[in-house]
């Protein structure tokens, strides 16, 4: 671990909404990406976040404004809390923590190397580029999910409406002045590159790949007889899909609830799905599987942290599904935690989304277009009637999490990549 700023590979900053402690997926990777850098490649590292907010009881908790966490550098702005599943209160959550961002990263870290800055909220990656342009402080641009694309697409806003075509603008240079723009995968490379394409400033030799990823330590196969969480909610008694994570508006659930229905009505009990977490679109899913009298779905709600290794092990086969005019948008995290738990991934994505990629390639699971219920139905119901088969395709999912998704892995790609950003400025 680095003793003083001087002595670090290089000093960094890393603008995030969400960080430790908070559950959020985003947080996990961004706090293990930092104490990664700090232990493995001697950066000294400074996180802007807001305050708890990912969770109702998030809202209560009381955090330090400033603290050390495994030699990060925490700072805690005073944000507003507001429920996030309200859009319009969301967005009042992004721009108290982006206005107070930009000015705290102008009052103290004039002295960083680099800032890294996340895609989301949608506004932040212009306090980066606002500090270059007054400081020429370099940035990272790391893109989670592209916008304005993903606002036209979910419906929020009108592709050639007026807001849509200046965000749209605006967001040029931010693509242009960024020492690195990173992705996810090579579907949102595609996607960054069609859109600069008209761009003569834009260089996509800046675009770098660098997926994200799971602690395979923390999460590993587990035989659902060995499984405590299994056995309390009887996943061990029936061949169990699992979808663990948010429920929100760009993530599709509909197809695998038609393929049970149609499992359920064919006589196979034997087949359910258990849909674990919180979000926008949770109610209206209930809603819906209550008013058609689907047994075999089940939803419970976000479970503590600690019992992570257990529910994404509960089950028999794991749930990706995202609409696919999502696609080069974004990548689902639950990906890389299917991957790491070692089972079988049914992918309802877009035909070229990089779940359905990996899929294909590594040989880990099955790829459903989206709204093919009857093919999902028999594809769940291959697997539970060969239980071999879904097993291979389960290992095949953890061997590929190995050799090219574990934490190590990508935390040495990415000190790599702030390495030659330090050197070039």
């Amino acid at each position: 671990m680095a003793e003083s700023a001087d002595d670090a590979s290089g000093t960094l900053t890393i603008l995030t909404e969400y960080f430790h402690p908070e559950e959020a997926s985003t947080a996990q990777l961004l706090t293990e990406l930092a104490t990664g850098l700090v232990d493995r490649h001697n950066f000294s590292v400074s996180v802007i976040t807001a305050l708890p907010n990912y969770h109702d009881d998030d809202r209560q908790t009381s955090v330090p404004r400033r603290e050390v966490h495994e030699g990060v550098i925490i700072e805690r702005l005073r944000t507003t809390r507001f429920d996030k599943d309200s859009l319009p209160l969301r967005l009042v959550n992004w721009l108290s923590f982006t206005l107070l961002a930009f000015v705290r990263l102008l009052r103290g870290h004039g002295n960083d190397d680099a800032v890294l800055v996340l895609s989301n909220p949608p506004i932040l990656p212009f306090v980066a580029w606002l500090n270059h342009k007054l400081r020429g402080t370099p940035y990272v641009y790391l893109i989670y999910d592209v916008y304005p694309d993903m606002a036209v697409e979910l419906g929020y806003l009108d592709r050639d409406g007026l807001v849509a075509r200046l965000w749209d603008r605006a967001m040029r240079p931010v693509y242009r002045d960024a020492a690195r723009v990173v992705v996810l995968g090579e579907s949102m490379e595609r996607h960054i590159e069609a859109k600069m394409t008209d761009d003569d400033g834009f260089d996509p030799d800046r675009i770098e790949s660098i997926a994200n990823w799971e602690d395979g330590n923390f999460i590993e196969p587990r035989e659902k007889a060995d499984n405590d969480f299994a056995q309390e909610h009887d996943t061990d008694e029936k061949f169990t899909l699992l979808y663990s994570g948010n429920i929100g508006r760009f993530h599709e659930l509909e197809t695998a609830i038609d393929a049970i229905d149609r499992l359920e009505s064919a006589g196979r009990t034997d087949i359910q799905l258990l849909v674990i977490g919180e979000g926008a679109r949770k109610a209206e899913l209930q809603q819906d599987v209550t008013r058609r009298g689907i047994e075999n779905v089940r939803f419970l709600p976000f479970q503590p942290l600690e019992r992570l290794p257990e529910t994404l092990t509960c089950g028999d086969a794991s749930l990706v599904g995202i609409k696919p005019e999502m696609e080069g948008m974004c990548v689902s995290s639950k990906l890389y935690s299917s991957l790491a738990a070692g089972e079988p991934i049914l992918a309802i994505v877009g035909e070229d989304d990089e779940v359905a990629r990996v899929v294909r390639e590594e040989a880990c699971g099955a790829y459903i277009e989206p709204g093919d219920a009857e093919a999902a139905a028999e594809v769940l119901k291959s697997w539970a009637d060969d239980p071999d088969r879904a097993a291979e395709l389960g290992e095949n999912a953890r061997a590929c999490f190995e050799t090219q998704y574990t934490k190590e892995h990508a935390v040495d790609q990415y000190a790599a990549l702030f390495e030659r950003v330090v050197a070039d400025s």
